[in-house]
């Protein structure tokens, strides 16, 4: 398989592998998680902001009602995934809109599909 780079155009920075993009930005959501605080300035703000409308882009989920200026802040919280056919407990984002609500969402598998859109097989 081959290496996937991930370039986060926020910040103009490439990641040089795919696991490495996801570390930094996991770290990120587990901070904002252990420390219960809401991010809501700042390059990492800038990033998580860029990763989900450009991962929603590609899935066209939201996009119907997402601007970028809706996007007020992100916090870490506990979801439940499905992995390998079980439901666990996960550490996740969830973007806050300026309408008070909220959308969680994984950085991982967000990283991960514009990785895949960046490196084209």
């Amino acid at each position: 398989m081959a290496v996937k780079t991930v370039t986060i155009e926020s910040q103009d920075v490439v990641f040089p592998t795919l696991k490495e993009a996801q570390h930094y930005y996991r770290k990120v959501v587990e901070e904002l998680y252990n420390t219960n605080l809401t991010l809501s300035a700042g390059q990492d703000f800038d990033d998580l902001k860029w990763i989900y409308t450009t991962y929603c882009g590609y899935n066209n989920y939201q996009m119907s009602r997402l601007k970028d200026t809706d996007i007020i802040g992100f916090k870490g919280v506990m979801a439940v995934i499905q992995n390998s056919g079980r439901y666990v407990p996960t550490e996740c984002c969830a973007v806050i809109f300026a309408d008070d609500t909220q959308a969680e969402f994984t950085t991982d598998k967000a990283i991960k599909e514009i990785a895949s859109k960046q490196n084209p097989r």
